[in-house]
């Protein structure tokens, strides 16, 4: 995701020579991408997933203070602090957490004699800097420690709160909240939530404060809160919800845990000086797990490899420094803002690598033996069937995997938050949407030819759907047969062997449908087909009607004549009565020329082998 930081705000943190021009490059060459300059000094920053450390001014100030001397400009950092207020017992706040793993970390405080007012010009600038809409001091605070810090907060009506109680809990299905822009939410089951002495809802939490208990003109106690969230259950329930909030994005990502306790003092102070009000509660910091420092054991040799260059081992040691990293004889231990980031060896690697320039690493091609790997013929087959359709008149379609009800089959699975109800459900077929599209098409022409290769997706229980590839054909004004032509011309183009199974359906308005599983037909491919030469020797061709019963296949019967001779070249459908199958026959000797004499040999060993496998007799 983008974020937006001033560089004016970034100064506060580290004092630099450099302009803002030479900030972008030098983030975009060794930390993040630095999309644009708004207004010559907001960045507009791109920030991988695994950074939630990045979405903030003091996470990019980090990176600044590291990067910033490789290019040869100062960066000294400024330490910024508040005093740390005295806490006082005479306002108290009941909590109790269903379950710890929901809120690894609970921390909050009471602030009295507050008075909501607008908030100082700077505030209100740098927030419509990073596009926030100034409220009053006490919001504003919330939101500015966010952007600073990297931490959500939010402020609380201390009096709204029945009975200054708050239970955190997850939500039961059909629960209901109005949240602050106004908005009633049904929830899901499993969204965490907090509830007041009375039962309310009052936070749909790492998302949205609820309406109840916001704070207004007539505010004078406020609850501050901060707190740590399961990411997962974050990015589920603001997902299925579709609301998307700067709170819950960095949520997701991963906050914190050391930071809590400072971002919650710096609030406090910064709250306490806009407002005019004292800190009237002890300070609440409950904690359902315990925080353990994490450390990789450090090998020069290994980094070294990687870069495919030698990197000194003082330039580790003082990059490393430089991003927070902490060296202990052999141990590196990880600071707490990349504790879900970096776990193995390879990780600090990286983060050497990106700070000594991937633009200085040798510019050199790897040698050594190819290694052999088993050649895997789908995208061949794929864009085989694709030329040979679209040669025979066929139009491809791409069609989203989410259909309606009506099109999606039985036992199709439901997405939990569709965009509208025309995409509630995966499709299990590629069929139905094919020939929706061909009906949306009726004036075209009145012969059309349509085909699809995706996905489909097939319920499992207790796992990720089943996703079988296939191929889905559709036409109108075409003849059965015809089309039957065209799928077992299609076989043979991609050399699908043996009696592979189809079936062609035929629908009302003169429309015949097929669908195959392309995996499967991947799967019964033959070989790379081998040129024959032509020969200078003529083929002799005959017609044989044989009667053949229920129990037999065309496929089992060619088979037989085919390989009664090596001179059988060519068996081919002619035609059709009742019980009589007439088959058309192509001889040839590619030694020499070949006579009815020898024909008429192989042609009663073709009979003979029929009779003795199938019982199938020459017509006579």
């Amino acid at each position: 995701m983008n974020v937006l930081i001033p560089f004016s705000w970034l100064k506060d943190y580290v004092k630099t020579n450099a302009g803002i021009r030479d900030v972008a490059k030098a983030l975009s060459e060794h930390s993040f991408s630095v999309e644009k300059i708004i207004d010559d000094d907001t960045l507009e920053i791109e920030v991988t997933p695994n950074r939630g450390d990045g979405l903030s001014v003091l996470g990019i100030a980090r990176e600044l203070a590291a990067v910033l001397p490789v290019k040869g400009f100062s960066a000294d950092w400024v330490k910024k602090s508040f005093p740390v207020k005295k806490y006082s017992g005479r306002d108290k706040l009941k909590v109790k957490i269903s379950d710890n793993s929901l809120v690894p970390r609970f921390s909050a405080v009471v602030i009295d004699k507050v008075k909501v007012k607008e908030s100082p010009a700077l505030v209100k600038e740098r927030l419509s800097k990073v596009g926030i809409r100034a409220i009053n001091n006490i919001v504003d605070v919330t939101n500015y420690c966010m952007i600073e810090l990297g931490q959500p907060m939010h402020a609380f009506d201390y009096n709204k709160i029945t009975g200054h109680e708050m239970t955190v809990r997850e939500s039961k299905r059909g629960e209901e909240i109005v949240t602050l822009d106004g908005v009633k939410r049904v929830l899901p089951e499993g969204v965490i939530v907090i509830e007041d002495g009375d039962g309310r809802l009052i936070d749909l939490c790492g998302i949205m404060g609820g309406l109840n208990s916001e704070v207004d003109e007539n505010t004078t106690k406020v609850l501050l809160f901060v707190q740590v969230y399961d990411p997962v259950r974050i990015r589920k329930s603001s997902m299925s919800l579709g609301h998307r909030t700067e709170a819950a994005l960095r949520f997701e990502k991963g906050v914190d845990f050391e930071s809590v306790i400072p971002s919650l003092q710096t609030a406090v102070g910064m709250l306490t000086e806009l407002s005019g009000g004292e800190v009237s509660s002890e300070l609440i910091d409950l904690t359902g797990t315990v925080y353990t420092k994490k450390h990789i054991k450090i090998d020069y040799e290994k980094i070294n490899k990687i870069a495919g260059t030698e990197i000194k081992k003082d330039f580790v040691n003082s990059t490393l420094t430089s991003l927070g990293f902490v060296i202990k004889g052999s141990d590196v231990y990880v600071p707490s803002w990349r504790y879900d980031d970096i776990e193995i060896i390879e990780d600090l690697a990286e983060e050497v690598i990106r700070i000594y320039g991937y633009q200085e690493l040798p510019n050199e091609l790897p040698g050594g033996t190819l290694p052999h790997h088993t050649k895997t013929d789908n995208f061949a087959l794929e864009d085989k069937t694709k030329d040979f359709l679209k040669h025979m008149g066929f139009f491809e379609c791409y069609n989203y995997s989410a259909v309606p009800g009506s099109m999606a089959g039985h036992g199709a699975l439901k997405v939990k938050n569709p965009l509208n109800a025309d995409l509630e459900f995966l499709r299990t077929s590629l069929t139905p949407k094919l020939l929706d599209v061909l009906n949306k098409n009726k004036g075209y022409s009145e012969t059309v030819k349509l085909f699809e290769l995706s996905s489909v997706y097939l319920a499992k229980k207790g796992d990720l759907p089943e996703q079988p590839y296939m191929l889905g054909m559709v036409a109108r004004g075409v003849d059965f047969l015809v089309f039957k032509g065209i799928v077992e011309a299609l076989f043979e183009e991609l050399g699908v062997t043996g009696d592979f199974p189809y079936e062609i359906t035929e629908h009302s308005g003169a429309i015949i449908s097929c669908e195959l599983p392309f995996d499967k037909m991947v799967d019964s491919a033959g070989g790379s087909r081998v040129y024959s030469p032509l020969t200078g020797f003529n083929s002799i061709k005959e017609d044989i009607t044989i009667i053949v019963g229920d129990a037999t296949s065309f496929s089992e019967i060619v088979s037989v004549v085919s390989s009664t001779d090596v001179r059988v070249n060519k068996v081919g459908f002619k035609d059709m009565y009742e019980d009589a199958l007439t088959l058309s026959i192509e001889f040839l000797d590619r030694a020499k020329q070949i006579t009815s004499e020898e024909t008429k040999g192989i042609r009663d060993a073709i009979i003979k082998n029929l009779d003795s496998k199938y019982g199938i007799k020459l017509k006579v």
